[in-house]
């Protein structure tokens, strides 16, 4: 990636938006590291989950990446209701760098939770009926936050801009 990132940077970038899951993410990293340029680099959460840390190494830290939930801090009861299932049924987790990825992991679970409540609501497994179901939901207390009916005909996304947080990698956990 060095004659790319170079291009950026003789061409004046002081950012570095990137769009790329773990490997990819790591060798740009590695590129930055090689030409020394100590750029700022923003992210979706697609360097959340596997190895990034370990492949991009020390300059790693410098990518910060937006998500709707880390495992790091104080957890709510169900944060903490959650982890310990997680370490029960896996084991391998020593710690919080290896429960990746987090927001992965939490979005699967309110979603799952949610499409269950659908379904109970609407009493059937049909299309039409859930999406109805989904409009029916009143409150559920989730991982990433509590919803208050977080579906409607004019709104089909649970969560909104106050719902995503600016994470970065720290000895191989996500912080805050």
């Amino acid at each position: 990636m060095v004659p790319q990132l170079t291009r950026l940077k003789q061409a004046g970038a002081d950012v570095l938006f990137l769009v790329a899951n773990v490997a990819p993410s790591a060798q740009v990293v590695k590129s930055l590291d090689r030409m020394n340029w100590d750029v700022p680099v923003v992210s979706h959460w697609g360097p959340a989950g596997g190895r990034f840390s370990e492949l991009a190494g020390p300059g790693g830290a410098r990518v910060h990446f937006i998500q709707t939930y880390s495992f790091s801090g104080r957890l709510s009861p169900k944060g903490e209701a959650v982890l310990a299932a997680l370490k029960n049924k896996y084991p391998e987790i020593k710690s919080l760098a290896d429960v990746t990825p987090a927001v992965g992991i939490a979005n699967a679970y309110d979603g799952m939770h949610l499409t269950a409540l659908a379904i109970a609501n609407a009493g059937s497994t049909e299309g039409p009926k859930i999406r109805e179901g989904f409009y029916a939901i009143d409150k559920y207390d989730g991982l990433i936050k509590s919803y208050s009916k977080p579906f409607t005909p004019a709104n089909h996304d649970a969560l909104g801009p106050a719902d995503y947080i600016f994470t970065y990698f720290k000895e191989g956990e996500i912080i805050r």
